[in-house]
């Protein structure tokens, strides 16, 4: 199956003809190709021929025939770096899906810009991981980081590990208790990341990004999700915002790996002075 050049494709599987037209067009849109299937097992055999030319599949679970569910199990066991973006209506099915690695969730019923913020999200995190962290020489990283968690502790860890014998990069952290907080800070602060916990009191971090999103504060170029692996709720909220997800706790080099990625991606480099 012939794929023409794009930014990326896109394999959209649901059994509503004007889901798959909706969706296709959404992609097209954006500047993907999209393939569409109309069952699991057609899927499949797309996923089987195609193989690693798809970068992301967006699932329906409730189709008639194979579920969303058994494609999902059979992607993961045969292709593990495919992303898949599961649509779903049913909680009962969320954790199933978490426990077979989905990489976010769109609830339905959602919107256009729910649809384009996940696919974007996902395709980018993609092509992240493809490229080498590479740094011209006499350059370096340069970025403002917000660090929004109810826990002072939290704050101090993240901010030593970016301010504290960083090679190639040049960090200034501001960090906030609160989601309120962090609106009001980034109005000055003018962050370039925001690395978020979800579960705080009075705002979550999910609530926290929408209001950014919508002009409360000045919204940062990327979101990391770092917040506790085993609440399952903050769990499947983090996955439904798809952005970089990482537990508490997380290796610094990991976590500092994916900074610098998401700086290269955005052109967040200076000079060496």
């Amino acid at each position: 199956m012939d794929i023409p050049k794009s930014r990326g494709t896109i394999l959209i599987v649901d059994d509503e003809p004007d889901t798959l037209w909706f969706i296709s067009k959404t992609g097209q849109a954006l500047g993907y190709s999209t393939l569409t299937a109309g069952s699991g097992m057609e899927a499949l055999k797309i996923i089987q021929e195609c193989g690693s030319r798809i970068d992301l599949v967006v699932l329906d679970l409730s189709m008639p025939g194979m579920s969303g569910i058994e494609v999902l199990r059979l992607i993961r066991q045969d292709y593990p770096q495919l992303g898949v973006i599961v649509l779903t209506a049913m909680h009962d099915e969320q954790k199933r899906c978490e426990q077979l690695g989905v990489d976010a969730f769109i609830r339905k019923p959602y919107s256009l810009r729910d649809l384009h913020d996940r696919i974007e999200v996902m395709i980018e995190r993609k092509n992240e991981d493809k490229v080498p962290l590479e740094i011209e020489s006499g350059w370096e990283i340069s970025a403002k980081v917000l660090i929004v968690d109810d826990e002072e502790e939290v704050c101090d860890f993240l901010k030593s590990a970016l301010t504290e014998n960083v090679k190639d990069a040049r960090f200034e952290v501001a960090c906030a208790l609160s989601g309120d907080d962090a609106l009001r800070i980034s109005r000055t602060f003018e962050p370039d990341i925001g690395i978020i916990d979800i579960k705080m009191p009075h705002m979550w971090g999910d609530e926290l990004i929408e209001r950014f999103k919508a002009g409360e504060g000045c919204v940062p170029k990327d979101f990391i999700i770092y917040t506790a692996v085993d609440a399952a709720e903050e769990l499947r909220r983090a996955k439904q915002l798809g952005y970089r997800f990482f537990p508490k706790p997380t290796a610094v080099e990991t976590l500092m790996e994916v900074i610098k990625k998401i700086c290269v991606k955005h052109k967040l480099l200076r000079k060496k002075p």
